[in-house]
């Protein structure tokens, strides 16, 4: 196996142990990209909220929440690569955890950057082939959508986010 570094979305640089072989996964979008991209085998851990695939969920080793991590727990599990988020998850947590293993971190606030997530996860955990086909997609379907929808003034839409409680999002949108 050999080492490889990478730089994540708070352009921190990472060593890795290429490709990774015991992947915690600490946030439920990244864990659902994860399973996307064939990782099955890879993830040995991820939050009780990363709830999708459902049947992935049911079988896979919880190793906390988002922001109440069990860190004894990961400590125990012995990853060769975290990857968390800077608004999910408690930076203490995660500057703890990047004392023992190498922590990719995503940092996302618009639509770019969470396709840049996208490829820069494919390429760290051996993925890019496949990885690079959602972002293509993804414009793809946004350009269509702009194409369908004629806004002639402000739309205000909420979206819902999580359920339990529910929580809720709004955008406006021009």
């Amino acid at each position: 196996m050999q080492t490889r570094a990478f730089t994540d979305q708070l352009r921190r640089n990472i060593t890795i142990n290429f490709p990774p072989k015991r992947i915690i996964s600490l946030v439920p979008s990244q864990t659902e990209l994860l399973f996307d991209l064939g990782l099955d085998q890879e993830i040995v851990g991820i939050t009780k909220f990363c709830i999708y695939p459902k049947d992935k969920f049911k079988s896979s080793t919880k190793i906390g929440e988002t922001k109440k991590l069990d860190l004894k727990k990961i400590i125990e599990m012995q990853p060769d690569l975290i990857i968390g988020n800077k608004e999910e998850n408690r930076k203490e947590d995660i500057e703890y955890l990047m004392q023992h293993f190498p922590v990719w971190m995503s940092d996302i606030f618009n639509l770019n950057a969470a396709l840049e997530m996208i490829k820069s996860i494919g390429d760290l955990v051996d993925r890019a082939d496949k990885a690079n086909e959602f972002p293509k997609s993804i414009s793809t379907d946004f350009a269509q959508l702009k194409n369908d929808v004629s806004i002639k003034s402000p739309q205000k839409v909420l979206y819902f986010i999580w359920k339990d409680p529910y929580m809720l999002a709004e955008k406006y949108f021009y």
